[in-house]
């Protein structure tokens, strides 16, 4: 009897903490893949224009960074971001642990093959 609570209790805890950590990972990597793609087409935007639809795209996935908080910078045709912010993940209830949240994208243009 002891050991099926015991086994319901970590099963909770697992339960609560897939709930509460998935969203997050999962807006951080719809987040950084569309910013992969914004970067594959960004070659004759502005750094400003650049952070402005990166800025956009945070609001779309729930990613809390502003426009201001993108690094962007170009070396001929290949564009880089990079940003990162740091979410409060609750394992545990009641118990929140920083995590930091890393995007770094280099973007080159397309290539296509001659078909």
């Amino acid at each position: 009897m002891l050991r099926n609570i015991v086994r319901l209790v970590i099963l909770g805890l697992v339960v609560h903490a897939a709930v509460r950590i998935t969203p997050e990972f999962w807006h951080y990597l719809k987040f950084k893949d569309a910013v992969a793609e914004t970067a594959s087409f960004s070659q004759r935007k502005s750094p400003e224009q650049i952070r402005e639809r990166v800025a956009k795209l945070a609001l779309e996935h729930d990613v809390p960074i502003r426009a201001e908080d993108v690094a962007v910078s170009q070396q001929g045709e290949v564009v880089y971001f990079s940003t990162a912010w740091t979410a409060q993940l609750e394992y545990v209830p009641t118990r929140f642990y920083p995590y930091d949240f890393i995007v770094d994208v280099e973007g080159r243009p397309q290539r296509f093959m001659g078909f």
